[in-house]
């Protein structure tokens, strides 16, 4: 074995490439790689704050308190025994663009007669975007029909609410999912 000093051949010697490890070097390395993740955390919550919210309407507090009163006016229409059947179809109409569709409504009791003389109107509700909802007011073509043609920005996944009021302060409300074709 060969001696130099208190060091032998066999010992470990590390390499002096970034210098000795010491309590404030990695008390340092410890404080960069926990700055780095709150900087790259800070960065991904400005971005997911300050982008869409995910809330389409100003009032969401408001009809979230109201839920209530919206539970119990759905158990009096069905009570009613009120239900429309709701039939999408390319817009009758000369030259029609793309997205253009009729909107026809049966409205019935539970007795399946025909409800007329309601103001009744549509809403579609695009869930994915922001901006292009259609709303119409649907005209009573025959007792407890009703139709209407609208223009629609887009095809795809659509929300279609009706809400009508009959002649004596009824309220009525439905929502059917539809997909209009691309």
């Amino acid at each position: 074995m060969n001696i130099q000093g208190n060091a032998r051949e066999d010992d470990f010697v590390p390499a002096g490439r970034f210098g000795a490890l010491t309590g404030r070097r990695f008390l340092g390395l410890l404080l960069a790689a926990f700055a780095l993740v709150f900087s790259v955390n800070g960065l991904m919550i400005y971005k997911a704050v300050s982008t869409f919210d995910g809330i389409e309407v100003d009032d969401a507090y408001q009809r979230g308190r109201a839920y209530n009163q919206t539970i119990d006016a759905m158990a009096v229409q069905a009570a009613r025994g009120w239900h429309a059947t709701v039939a999408v179809t390319p817009a009758a109409i000369e030259n029609p663009a793309p997205h253009a569709v009729r909107v026809s409504v049966v409205l019935t009791d539970r007795a399946g007669a025909a409800l007329g003389d309601l103001k009744l109107h549509a809403t579609f509700w695009r869930p994915v975007s922001v901006g292009d909802d259609r709303r119409l007011a649907l005209r009573e073509t025959a007792p407890g029909h009703y139709q209407g043609d609208v223009q629609l920005a887009v095809g795809g996944s659509w929300l279609l609410r009706l809400a009508g009021v009959g002649p004596h302060g009824e309220k009525f409300a439905q929502e059917e999912r539809l997909l209009i074709g691309n």
